[in-house]
């Protein structure tokens, strides 16, 4: 049985997941109608979209994207209009953390051998309980 079938499956046999599989379908097609109604560039940076009352909610990356949605609003209004979608505003959330530029960089630290040396010397000859643990466990995350 193919993966699709197997979530179709599971979709249809759970009265919630149905709802939110054609929620998240309404709002995949509210982007699309957006996406279509501005400039290429625009289109690529628009992540997602919600309701808040009748205003349409789209997700970008920055303030720039943000400013570029708003001078768009009349645009992607009549294209959502002309879809028979009733909004009567376009609201940019800028979302930081969708800029695909700065992905977080993650910290590696690695304790260089003489560096675990001298941290497992220590941990020989310390007599306090609590610190020889906390050296035991530093020497064993580092290992």
């Amino acid at each position: 049985m193919s993966k699709t079938a197997n979530f179709s499956q599971l979709v249809d046999g759970d009265y919630q997941l149905k709802r939110l599989v054609k929620q998240l379908d309404q709002y995949n097609q509210l982007l699309n109608i957006v996406r279509s109604a501005v400039a290429p560039e625009l289109a690529r940076v628009c992540q997602g979209t919600a309701w808040s009352g009748s205003s349409l909610l789209v997700a970008v990356p920055s303030s720039a994207a943000a400013t570029r949605l708003r001078q768009a609003e009349p645009a992607i209004l009549a294209a959502l209009a002309q879809a028979g979608v009733h909004a009567t505003a376009i609201r940019a959330k800028v979302q930081v953390a969708l800029q695909q530029g700065n992905p977080l960089q993650t910290k590696s630290l690695r304790m260089t051998a003489p560096a675990k040396a001298a941290f497992s010397e220590l941990q020989s000859q310390v007599d306090d309980p609590e610190l020889k643990a906390a050296l035991a466990n530093l020497l064993r995350h580092h290992k």
